[in-house]
């Protein structure tokens, strides 16, 4: 194993170890609350939002439809003005029709007024439940954020050795493999450089357990590297 790829396989020790730090504190039972409270807490907010405009939306229609019931009910109030002023039954029996439709009309636009406000104090009742869960979130958010924090605290000296030794070894890389592994560190690969697996060239294998093909095992044994074309990692012989 040459020099140079031995520094490309520190460099990628110390990459599994930053990797390790990260993978420990996304499994913290507080990062998958962080995010759990932080999607509820959006949720919240966007339902308030849409609440909100549905509210001036029904406050609008009420606006409206209290227009049109005061000239309803000045029509209604005219038509049983005309209709009590009536003398004779046969006067009440001519005018009872446009009694009868301005006093349908009436009530209808107060049924729909109610429903408006009804609609608005559901709403409300429905914001206000909204704006608590908001507050329960954002302790459980805050409670979680400082535990995690604590981790962050505790693991910074490592991480900043390690990101250290990292940012002094880039320099001297070689560049070729250097591109190589940020190449396939940015597909998620991890680790990039695995070692062969198998004692001899006929039961070699990559880890990812797919055995190696012919192709592979004659650039393996050529040139020490080869990809594997299952995972795309690269198989080097130690």
């Amino acid at each position: 194993m040459t020099e140079k790829f031995e520094k490309i396989l520190k460099y990628q020790s110390l990459d599994m170890e930053i990797r390790k730090i990260n993978k420990e504190y996304n499994k913290l039972p507080e990062k998958k609350k962080l995010d759990a409270t932080r999607n509820k807490f959006v949720d919240a907010t966007n339902k308030l939002d849409a609440n909100s405009t549905n509210a001036e939306a029904l406050s609008a229609e009420v606006s409206k439809i209290y227009a049109d019931f005061k000239a309803v009910m000045s029509a209604f109030q005219s038509a049983e003005a005309q209709y009590n002023s009536a003398t004779t039954d046969e006067d009440k029996a001519k005018l009872l029709p446009k009694f009868e439709s301005a006093k349908a009309k009436l009530e209808s636009y107060r049924a729909k007024i109610d429903d408006r406000i009804e609609k608005i104090k559901r709403i409300t009742l429905d914001c206000k439940k909204l704006l608590n869960l908001k507050k329960e979130v954002k302790e459980e958010f805050d409670n979680a954020k400082i535990k995690l924090e604590a981790f962050r605290e505790k693991t910074a000296p490592d991480r900043k050795r390690i990101e250290t030794q990292m940012k002094e070894l880039e320099p001297i890389l070689d560049a070729s493999l250097f591109n190589a592994y940020k190449r396939y560190r940015s597909d998620g690969i991890a680790p990039v450089f695995v070692p062969v697996v198998g004692d001899d060239e006929k039961s070699y294998s990559c880890i990812c357990g797919m055995q190696l093909s012919q192709t592979n095992k004659s650039e393996l044994k050529n040139k020490s590297l080869c990809q594997c074309e299952t995972c795309r990692r690269l198989v080097y012989i130690k």
